[in-house]
Order: structure tokens, then C-alpha cells, then sequence
């Protein structure tokens, strides 16, 4: 995405110059000149290029130059990324130097010899550099050439999306009104239960619901899945999504899923469909597999054995796209997905379009706005699309504009299954650079993945993708804004939360649907690769970002015929790869900077890792590796670390000062590490740490004490610790916080050392885990920060039987209180009410529905509090 990188590189040519002479390293002498030409090829490039973006569709050889120029954007990019660690290595090294003693004469003699060694040393990186540099020099030179033939309207630099800031302050759009389906789901449910009723063969019929992407066939299954006559008639019912590819181990895990049956993951396809069979065996099941792609017999007919034992009555549901898998799966009854009427099609516009408008505003619309939706062409995703857009706009020339676009042209030039594309189009259009680099990277997924927003902001930062708008701003708000922004126009749905890091943070995780995933393909065909498990792909064969979908044997995954490892810039593999992980796969990946190795069976982690000099981005959770090689410190640009479930993991680098650049340290569920380096405590950009470690009679919490960036920590304490060593109260970023205590852990101390706690002054979060005293801790509510405080855990108190004054905590939106076993009412005073509050009694109901009567003139409790969750609390005793 030229648009993107263009006014990036423009940026940092000049910053890491200034870098150089401010630093006073003559590292690459003499190319002064040679940027400024850069520099003023890139800035006159910037220019045409709002205008070669619009071409890129229609004008084949302008899509051509845009990837030549991407490709010089990517190599400056890296020479950048290369000539910032070479100013800063010098500059950590004579840091090093001046903490060690004054060396002598002698001393400053015997040093001269390796520093001028180091030097000749440094003569050929010079070189290289400035090699490179000159090399981009003259690409750009005919690509300025090349750009004359095409004659470009020049814009003046490209512009901003102008809804961004507007955007950011509108909730997103309720969904739950369905237009113009109640004939199909009434004809689809008298279906099911009239082929279910039959009593026909075991193992039940198979019915189809085939469409055109974007019809609403997910929809209409959901409406069946969630009706109360349906729920009511079938004894098992399960939804799988299956799409493409048709992975059988997975797609057998997820019907088998429930918790008794959390080890499926290392089960083979064998015994998954063996106890598939013996699940559903006997069992009137309606079984829903939603978007099935595969058109091989061969890959249905094991399922279709494995549930040939079901109960008489049984149905499986299959939603499709093609006749011919209905054909496949051995369809009975097929039910044809109508296209929606053009009035239908409005009346979803409306709702969108028209939220919060005034009458006489939306009844100017009226017209235009039904000739916009003649093109929706009956299908619901297409209606969505056009009301998320028309949303912003605010006159009627803009209306008149989407309904006069060029873009609807590309229809003609379309397949079937991207009728869609000229209405998303329409949107991806009005965006900024970052938006619409942010939204075609999600291409990397496969269909259906959900995705966790906070991990795709940190791929999008791994990429270069979020660029703050002022010196000191949060990337990782800037991306939610921009995630907030591309949910809006409706490229996300499913929105919703989850709770993660011990139930103490909400995750956003979301879908896209699949035609929005197809859009996303289309636009980065020649950029992102998929593998299969026979090394087939399915889009460039010189890409950028490789995602691996399947298992497959080394030879088939990582021929360098299928693909060029050296371009990559993401490599990343979703769900499991087994153990296919090539020796040279940290050779060969010179310039990634996105790497997702989680479960991949890994024992080791080699040295050569720490040649990735580009990487921002590293998973490796949930393998086997016992130690991290302390070349992994020479990562200067790593921004996230993630080792989560790494159980056999011993210890973490010593030369961890080394990630100046680290920002994210998730390493949760490594229960052999039991020491934390001292390094860490120069980490300054750290916002995440999600376990650390506080031994009894230890300085360990000494190590937090600079670390006033941190957002998010969790603390396991063995005993007593020195709490003040931390300096938390000065950590004003401080969302979130876990105390979890060890069994072992005991107060011995009167005042015991959870009282020397000064909290974070902005805590909005905070869960106890094994507190182990009789009291909570007295700053929980008479310190300021209980102002702040949204979400309280409580989670397995030893020794607590009473929760008082937590009715003082204003801002308090979620108490969750679980295995409180000492716990046996909950009196008067944790409301602040002047009547007891017994579990299972009609007062306690009284006492919420009527506050106006039963709470005291001093005491108001929880002024804020909408979730109240109980849970495991099994000495609870009713009383009068």
C-alpha cells in the first residue's frame, strides 16, 4: 500500500538522518544528498498517487507500477529499520562503557585495538547501506519516468478520511431487526420438524439452504437454530462453522466441543470420529454446518458415517453457496435463498442510514436513497453495506454521489460471487491509507476466525499499519479507533466481548463475513498467500504475508517453489501446524515482521532467531522449548513477546534489557519459570507484563519500579514482599491489576504488607486471586482510586466471611465474587442498607426493587453497579 508507505518513509528518511548527526556517528557518510533526492522523488510520487489508487481497479499497468513502487517502499523500509539499529547499537555500547570504571592510559591504549577493529568492521554495513540506498535512488527515478506515461491528476498529497474524527464518537449499530425473512424461516422450520417428525432413516435427512454470498443464509439458519419450537423438539443440537478449507480434525473437534471434552486437541481424525459416533449415537440431533465450500465426497463421507446412528428424527442443516456440495453432502431437501425485495432492501438502508436523523432531513433522501438500494440487487450484506455508508453522509449531493459512482461499473467485470464487491468498494474507497491497509491485511485469517481486536491491533502495529497523529499517543488507542472506524462501516460483525487474563480483562473479539473476507482477498491478491496441507495457494505467488491453514509435510509447506521466504513480511499459521517448523525457517525469514509459531510442538528455539532484526511481532505460546536463546534480546525492534503456556519454560533471558522496544510481555501459564531477570526493570516501554513473580523476603517488586508505562500487571505473591519497592502509586497508565497469593502464602505481619500497597491512582480494574486475609485490604475503598474503580474479582478468599464498605466503591459496575467459602450471608453492611441481604429471601428483593425506602439517609450503595455475579459460594445459609 504505496498510499500508506509513501508518507511514512517521507518521515523517517529525515528523522533518522537527524538520528546520525545528533548521535554524531558518521555510520553511513556522504548519502545526505542521496536522501534528499529521495525524499523528493517520494514527495512529487505522493502526489499522483491518490489518483493511481482510484486507476488501480480499471488500468491494469497502473496496478503494475503501484506494486513496483510498493516493492521500493518495502526495500527502504528495511534499509531504515537497518541503518536505525547501527546509529543506536554504538550508542547502547558507549552507555555500557561509561557505567564501568575510568580506564587507565594503559587501558584506553589496549582498547583502541578492537575499537578500530570494530570500525574496519563497520566499513562494509557502511557500504551496504549506502549501496542500497543509492540502488533505491535510481528504482525511483523510473518509476517518476514511468508515472509521466500515465498521466496522473496530481492531488496534492493524499488526503485524510474526512468521517475519521466523526466516526469515533457513534456506537455501533444494533443488527437484531431481520427484514424480509419470515416466509423463509416459517418455510425452513416447518422443514426440519416436518422431515424430523417422518421418522425416517437414522441419522436424518440432510437440508440445504443454497444462496449467493451476502443473502443471508447465516441468518436465516441462526433464526432456525434459536426458535423455541426447534430447541424444544431436537435432544442435541449443535453449530459448527465449517468454510474453507474443509479441515476434518478441526471441524470434528468443534462439534465434539464442550468442557468434558477439553482434550481433544491431540486426538487424530480416527478416534475424533469414533467418539463423534458415540455421541450422537441414539441421540434425535439437528447438527447446523454453516458455509461448507468442499465438493470432495471423499472428506464428507466419514462424518456422514459417524452420525448415521443418530436417533430417527435427526436433521443436519447444511448452508452452502453451490448446488453442486448440496449435491455432495447428499442433500434431501434444498431450500433456495430468495433475493430480498427492493422495498426490503430500503427499509434496512433506513434504519441504518436514517438513526437519529430528523423526519424532514431523511424524507429528502427518500428518493435517491431507493435508487441506491434497486442496486443492493436483494441481498441483506449489500443493503448493510450502502446504510453503513449513506450513515455519513450528510447531503443530498453525497447521496447522489454513491448513486452516480464509477465504481458501480465494475460490475460488469465481475463474477457471480463479487456482485458484492462495487458496495464495499464504495467504502473501502472514502478511507484513510491506514484504514484501508488495516482492513486488506485481515485477508491473513481464515474465513470465519475469530478474531480478538486487541491481537489484530498489534499485527497492525507489527506492520506499520498505525500511525499516531501526535508525538506521545497510544498506538494501541489509535488502532482501536481505527478498528471502531472499519466496525462501523460494517467490514466487522459479530462484535462482542470475552473474558481472558485470569477474568480480569474483556477482549473484543469479532468475524468478518465471508464476502467481506473475499473483498479483502481481492484486494491483496498479489500480497497474501494461503498454504494448504498440499502446498497449494490461493492467491500471489510473491507474497508479502503467508498464513498456513493446514498440516502438510515440510517439502509441501515450505518449498521455496510455492513460495519466496525472503519477501515475507508476516508468517503466520492458524490453528495448528503439528510439527512442521523447517530448521532454516529462522534463516531464511530475513525480513518478517510478524512470526506466529504458537503450538507448534517447538523444543527448541534457535539462535539464529535473533537475525530477525525486523520483527515487531513474535508468538510462541503453548510449545515445548525449556529456554529462550539470549540472541533473542538482539530483537531491538520487538514490540510483542508472547510465551504463554510455555509450561517447561525455566527462565527468561538474561540480556532481556536488550527489547527497548517491548511493549507487550505475555507469559501467563509458564509455571516452571520462577525468576525474573533484573533486566527487565530498564524495559520502560513495557504496558503489558501478565505475570510476574514476588518472592517471600525478596527485592523482586524492586524491578517495577521505573516501569510507569505499565497498563496491565499481574502479580503472584509468596509471602510476605516489600509492596513500596514497586512504586505502583506512581504508575498513572494502570488500567488493570492481579494480586494472585500462593497457597502457602500467610500475613504473618500486623499490619500485613497487602496494607503498604499504594495503588495505581486510575486502576479501573482489579482482581484478587487466594487472598489470604481475614480483612480485604482498607485502601480497596478509602483510597482515592476507588473512585476510578469499575470491575472488582474476588476469587477464592481464604479467610474472609465478610464484605464490608465494598458499598463505598461508587464507580463500581461488576462485583464478581467467587469461591468466597468462608462467606455465609451477606449482611447489612455490604449494601449499606439498614435490612440484612440474605440469599433466597423475598427482603433481599424488596430491599433492590425499593430503594428509596430501605436505604439509609447516609448510606447510597453502589451507585453504578449493573453485574452482580456469584458464583461456587457453597456456604451461603438462607435465614429469615
Amino acid at each position: 500500500m504505496a498510499e500508506l508507505f509513501v508518507p511514512k518513509i517521507i518521515d523517517e528518511l529525515g528523522d533518522v538522518v537527524v538520528k546520525q548527526l545528533g548521535e554524531k556517528i558518521n555510520l553511513v557518510m556522504s548519502v545526505e544528498k542521496e536522501v534528499a533526492n529521495i525524499k523528493r522523488k517520494l514527495e512529487t510520487i505522493q502526489n499522483v498517487l491518490h489518483d493511481a489508487e482510484r486507476r488501480r481497479l480499471k488500468e491494469e499497468p497502473v496496478g503494475k507500477w503501484l506494486e513496483e513502487l510498493e516493492d521500493i517502499t518495502y526495500e527502504m523500509d528495511d534499509v531504515l529499520d537497518e541503518w536505525n539499529i547501527k546509529i543506536q547499537k554504538p550508542k547502547n555500547e558507549g552507555t555500557q562503557q561509561n557505567a564501568r570504571t575510568q580506564p587507565t592510559l594503559w587501558s584506553k591504549v589496549r582498547s583502541f585495538i578492537p575499537s578500530l577493529c570494530s570500525c574496519l568492521k563497520q566499513l562494509p554495513v557502511r557500504s551496504d547501506i549506502a549501496s542500497k540506498i543509492k540502488s533505491i535512488s535510481e528504482k525511483l527515478e523510473l518509476t517518476l519516468k514511468e508515472a509521466d506515461e500515465f498521466k496522473f491528476i496530481t492531488s496534492g498529497g493524499v488526503p485524510d478520511s474526512q468521517d475519521f474524527k466523526r466516526i469515533m464518537t457513534t456506537s455501533i449499530i444494533d443488527e437484531s431487526e431481520i427484514y424480509g425473512r419470515a416466509s423463509d424461516k416459517d418455510a425452513l422450520r416447518n422443514q426440519v420438524l416436518s422431515e424430523s417428525s417422518s421418522q425416517g432413516r437414522r441419522g436424518g435427512p440432510v437440508i440445504s439452504v443454497v444462496g449467493a454470498g451476502g443473502s443471508g443464509k447465516t441468518t436465516l439458519a441462526q433464526l432456525l437454530f434459536n426458535d423455541d419450537r426447534v430447541k424444544n423438539h431436537f435432544e442435541l443440537k449443535k453449530w459448527v462453522c465449517v468454510s474453507d478449507p474443509f479441515d476434518e480434525k478441526r471441524i470434528a473437534r468443534a462439534i465434539l466441543e464442550s468442557p468434558e471434552k477439553s482434550s481433544l486437541g491431540s486426538l487424530e481424525l480416527e478416534p475424533l470420529l469414533q467418539l463423534l459416533k458415540e455421541t450422537f449415537s441414539g441421540k434425535r440431533f439437528l447438527l447446523v454446518l454453516d458455509d461448507v465450500w468442499t465438493k470432495e465426497d471423499s472428506k464428507w463421507k466419514p462424518f456422514q458415517y459417524s452420525l448415521k446412528d443418530g436417533a430417527p428424527g435427526s436433521v443436519i442443516l447444511v448452508t452452502t453457496r453451490s448446488l453442486e456440495v448440496a449435491r455432495v453432502v447428499g442433500t434431501t431437501h434444498t431450500h433456495q435463498m430468495a433475493l430480498m425485495s427492493d422495498s426490503d432492501c430500503w427499509l434496512i438502508i433506513q434504519r441504518i442510514a436514517f438513526g437519529g436523523r430528523s423526519e424532514e432531513w431523511s424524507k429528502k433522501k427518500e428518493s435517491i436513497g431507493q435508487k441506491i438500494a434497486e442496486k443492493c440487487k436483494g441481498l441483506p450484506l449489500a443493503a448493510k453495506t450502502m446504510g453503513s455508508l449513506l450513515r455519513l453522509k450528510d447531503t443530498i449531493q453525497q447521496w447522489q454521489n454513491v448513486l452516480d459512482s464509477e465504481i458501480w461499473q465494475l460490475e460488469e467485470e465481475l463474477s457471480p460471487e463479487q456482485q458484492l464487491f462495487p458496495h464495499l468498494y464504495l467504502s473501502y474507497n472514502e478511507l484513510s491509507p491506514e484504514l484501508k491497509r488495516c482492513f486488506s491485511y485481515c485477508a491473513v485469517f481464515p474465513k470465519d476466525h475469530e478474531i480478538y481486536v486487541e491481537k489484530l491491533i498489534w499485527l497492525w502495529m507489527a506492520q506499520g499499519y498505525v500511525r499516531p497523529r501526535r508525538r506521545g499517543e497510544s498506538l494501541e488507542l489509535v488502532g482501536l479507533e481505527y478498528f471502531n472506524n472499519l466496525a462501523m462501516r460494517s467490514f466487522f460483525q459479530e462484535i462482542e466481548k470475552a473474558e481472558a487474563l485470569y477474568g480480569l480483562t474483556e477482549y473484543i473479539k469479532c468475524k468478518m463475513h465471508d464476502i467481506v473476507h473475499d473483498f479483502a482477498q481481492f484486494l491483496t491478491k498479489n500480497e497474501c498467500h494461503a498454504l494448504d496441507g498440499t502446498g497449494r495457494n490461493s492467491s500471489s505467488e510473491r507474497p508479502r504475508h503467508l498464513t498456513i491453514l493446514e498440516e502438510g509435510t515440510e517439502e509441501e509447506m515450505f518449498s521455496s517453489r510455492v513460495v519466496d521466504f525472503g519477501r515475507l513480511r508476516s508468517f503466520l499459521t492458524f490453528p495448528i501446524i503439528g510439527r512442521v517448523v523447517p530448521q532454516n525457517l529462522f534463516c531464511i525469514l530475513k525480513y518478517v515482521r510478524t512470526l506466529t509459531l504458537s503450538n507448534c510442538g517447538l523444543a527448541e528455539i534457535p539462535a539464529e532467531i535473533g537475525r530477525l532484526i525486523h520483527l515487531r511481532h513474535l508468538d510462541l505460546s503453548d510449545n515445548l522449548f525449556i529456554t529462550l536463546p539470549e540472541a533473542i534480546c538482539d530483537l531491538y525492534y520487538l514490540e510483542t513477546l508472547n510465551i504463554t503456556d510455555c509450561e517447561k519454560l525455566s527462565c527468561l533471558p538474561q540480556r532481556i534489557e536488550g527489547l527497548v522496544h517491548l511493549r507487550h510481555l505475555f507469559n501467563e501459564g509458564t509455571d516452571d519459570l520462577r525468576q525474573i531477570p533484573q533486566g527487565l526493570r530498564k524495559l520502560t516501554s513495557l504496558c503489558t507484563l501478565s505475570r510476574f513473580i514476588a518472592r517471600s523476603n525478596s527485592d523482586d517488586l524492586a524491578i517495577l519500579k521505573d516501569l510507569n508505562q505499565l497498563e496491565r500487571l499481574a502479580i503472584e505473591i509468596e509471602g510476605e514482599v516489600d509492596f513500596g519497592s514497586a512504586k505502583l502509586g506512581k504508575k498513572i497508565n494502570m488500567r488493570q491489576m492481579f494480586l494472585a497469593f500462593s497457597d502457602g502464602t500467610h500475613f504473618i505481619e500486623t499490619p500485613s504488607c497487602i496494607e503498604s500497597v499504594e495503588p495505581p491512582p486510575n486502576l479501573e480494574e482489579l482482581a484478587l486471586g487466594g487472598y489470604p486475609g481475614v480483612q480485604l485490604p482498607s485502601w480497596l475503598v478509602t483510597k482515592s482510586h476507588a473512585n476510578n474503580l469499575t470491575r472488582l474479582i474476588i476469587n477464592g478468599p481464604r479467610n474472609i466471611s465478610s464484605l464490608h464498605a465494598l458499598w463505598e466503591l461508587s464507580s463500581l459496575e461488576e462485583l464478581k465474587l467467587v469461591k468466597v467459602e468462608e462467606l455465609e450471608c451477606l449482611g447489612k453492611e455490604f449494601f449499606g442498607v439498614t435490612k440484612a441481604l440474605h440469599e433466597n429471601s423475598r427482603d433481599a428483593l424488596d430491599t433492590l426493587s425499593n430503594s428509596e425506602s430501605s436505604f439509609s439517609a447516609e448510606a447510597v450503595a453502589f451507585l453504578n453497579l449493573r453485574k452482580l455475579h456469584f458464583e461456587d459460594c457453597n456456604n451461603w445459609t438462607p435465614t429469615n
